[in-house]
C-alpha cells in the first residue's frame, strides 16, 4: 500500500519477526527483566537484514513498535549501515509499563509502501514505568494523523489501554502545538467517561478529539494526550484513588489533500469613488495541501487587490504552511463575481464560489449616511468581517461604537481592548469614514450595532453577520 500505510496480512510473510536479545525464556515467554538491565540501557527490537524475502536497500526506514508504541528512533537504511546488522530500535525502559507485548516493527521504502512484520511475543517485568500506558490513535498512522481521515468523521478518536474496571471515571486530555511548538488548542473530557460492562468487555473506553482542536494546528502540528482514571475504593476502603497514564504524541499531515477548498464574504459594497477612504471588499480563502500553487481568477467587472495590475483579475499565489491563501476582491458596478480558484498540479475541475456586492444600506436615523457590512466570513479566527461606515457631515468629530451584542460569543473586535473583545468605539478620518473588523473561531452568527457618540439612535444590523466553518468537513469538499 502507498502513503505509509501498513498492508494487509496477506503481506506480513515478506518480513521475519523481530528479535528481542535480552529477553530470556520463562516457560513458554521471553521475558525482559528491567531491573537487569544496566542504567541507561534501552529495551531493544532488533531487525536482521538476512531475510530470503526483503532485500534492504538505501532509503529504507525502519519503526520499532512494542504494541501500538513506537521506537524512539527510526534506523534509514544507507550506504554505511547496509550490511552493519542486526539495527536496532530502541525504547525507554521507563516509558514501558509491565505486560506482555507484541513486538513488531515497519518497513517503508522510498516510494512510501510500507510493510508491517509478523509478532514476536515479549513480557515485560520490573518496570517502574505507570501500570496505565498511553492512549492510543486508532486513526494514526505511524504516529501521524491525517487531514482527510479526521476531517471526515469530525475529529480523531482516542482510546484507553488499561485494564479496565466497571465504574472506572476517564477523563482524556489533549494539548496541540503548531508547526513552531507553540500551544494553539487544549480539550479537556467533560464529565469524565463512566467505564461500563460493555467497556470492560470491550477492553477500551474512547473519545474523541474535536477536528476543531486539531484543525488549527495546521500541517506538521502536533498533539499530546493523556488520561486519567478516577477508581473507587475497595470494600475495605472507599478511598477513591487517581492514575495518570503516559503520554501519546502524534503529528497532524495535510499532505494527504487532495483537492482545494474555496470560499468568499458576501455583501460588501460597490467601490465609491466619492469615498477614497473606504474600499469595500470581499475576502476569499484556499485551502489545500501546503506548498501547492493555486491560480485564483475572477469574472469581468471585478478586482483581486493582490494581483498584479498588469492582470488584476488574476492572482497567483503559494498555499502557506497551512495550506491557506487569502484575497481580497473589489467590485465597481457589478452585483454577482464568480471566482475559481486552481491549480495545474490537480485532476478535475477547480472548485468556484460566488461573491455578492451590493449598495451602503441608510443609517441616517442615528447619525450615519451610509454602511455596509460582510457576511459568510470564515470562522479561522484571521479572515475578518468587514464594517464599513460614513457618519453625518455634522458628526465627522465624533467617533462610532462597535459592539457585539451576544455576550456569549467567540468573535471578537479586531484591536479592542483584551478585555472588552466585544466592544470598540472608533475614530473617523477627516471624511467621517471608519472600517472595523471582527474575527471569529466558532461558526456561529453573530449580531452587531453601531452608535454614534452623543446621539441616542443605534443601528442593529438588518441581518445577523454568519461566520462559517472552513476548510469544510471532508463530506463537504469537492471530489
Amino acid at each position: 500500500m502507498k502513503n505509509g500505510s501498513r498492508v494487509t496480512d496477506d503481506d506480513l510473510p515478506q518480513l521475519t519477526p523481530p528479535k528481542v536479545p535480552q529477553a530470556k525464556p520463562i516457560g513458554d515467554q521471553w521475558v525482559i527483566d528491567v531491573g537487569d538491565l544496566q542504567p541507561g540501557d534501552k529495551i531493544l527490537v532488533t531487525i536482521d537484514g538476512d531475510q530470503p524475502e526483503w532485500h534492504p536497500a538505501p532509503g529504507d526506514a525502519l519503526v520499532g513498535y512494542l504494541d501500538l508504541v513506537s521506537s524512539e528512533n527510526i534506523v534509514v537504511i544507507d550506504q554505511w549501515n547496509i550490511e552493519n546488522y542486526p539495527w536496532s530500535t530502541v525504547f525507554d525502559p521507563g516509558t514501558i509499563p509491565n505486560g506482555t507485548y507484541k513486538a513488531t516493527y515497519t518497513k517503508t521504502n522510498a516510494a512510501g509502501d510500507t510493510l508491517c512484520s509478523p509478532p514476536q511475543p515479549v513480557t515485560i517485568v520490573g518496570s517502574s514505568a505507570s501500570n496505565y500506558p498511553s492512549p492510543r490513535f486508532p486513526d494514526a498512522v505511524n504516529g501521524v494523523l491525517l487531514y482527510s481521515k479526521i476531517a471526515a468523521q469530525g475529529g480523531a478518536p482516542v482510546q484507553t489501554r488499561y485494564l479496565l474496571q466497571k465504574d472506572d471515571e476517564v477523563t482524556f486530555y489533549w494539548q496541540g502545538f503548531d508547526d513552531s511548538g507553540n500551544p494553539e488548542t487544549s480539550y479537556k473530557t467533560a464529565p469524565p467517561l463512566n467505564v461500563s460492562d460493555d467497556d470492560v468487555k470491550a477492553g477500551y473506553i474512547a473519545d474523541k478529539i474535536p477536528f476543531s482542536r486539531i484543525e488549527p494546528l495546521g500541517n506538521d502540528g502536533t498533539g499530546l494526550a493523556y488520561y486519567e482514571v478516577l477508581r473507587g475504593g475497595s470494600p475495605v476502603t472507599s478511598k477513591s484513588t487517581t492514575h495518570t497514564s503516559l503520554k501519546t504524541k502524534v503529528e497532524i499531515s495535510w499532505n494527504d489533500i487532495t483537492a482545494l477548498q474555496l470560499t468568499g464574504t458576501l455583501q460588501a459594497a460597490k467601490a465609491y469613488p466619492q469615498l477614497p477612504n473606504l474600499m469595500p471588499c470581499n475576502r476569499g480563502a484556499v485551502f489545500g495541501a501546503p506548498g501547492l500553487p493555486v491560480t485564483i481568477s475572477v469574472s469581468l467587472g471585478a478586482v483581486i487587490v493582490e494581483a498584479d495590475s498588469s492582470d488584476p483579475t488574476t492572482y497567483r499565489t503559494t498555499l502557506d504552511g497551512a495550506g491557506l491563501a487569502s484575497f481580497r476582491v473589489a467590485s465597481h458596478d457589478q452585483t454577482l463575481i464568480t471566482v475559481v480558484a486552481a491549480s495545474a498540479q490537480l485532476p478535475g475541475d477547480p472548485p468556484f464560489c460566488n461573491m455578492k456586492f451590493g449598495d451602503y444600506l441608510d443609517g441616517s436615523a442615528a447619525g450615519i449616511e451610509g454602511y455596509n457590512y460582510t457576511t459568510h466570513v470564515p470562522n479561522d479566527g484571521v479572515t475578518p468581517c468587514s464594517i464599513y461606515f460614513q457618519v453625518l457631515p455634522q458628526f465627522k468629530a465624533e467617533s462610532v461604537t462597535v459592539t457585539i451584542v451576544d455576550q456569549n460569543s467567540q468573535a471578537s473586535i479586531v484591536d479592542a481592548d483584551p478585555d472588552t473583545p466585544l466592544t470598540r468605539t472608533i475614530r473617523l478620518s477627516d471624511d467621517g469614514c471608519a472600517v472595523a473588523e471582527i474575527v471569529d473561531t466558532c461558526a456561529e452568527q453573530v449580531h452587531v450595532t453601531l452608535s454614534v457618540t452623543g446621539q441616542a439612535g443605534v443601528i442593529q444590523f438588518p441581518t445577523p453577520i454568519r461566520f462559517v466553518a472552513f476548510p469544510n468537513v471532508a463530506a463537504d469538499m469537492p471530489h
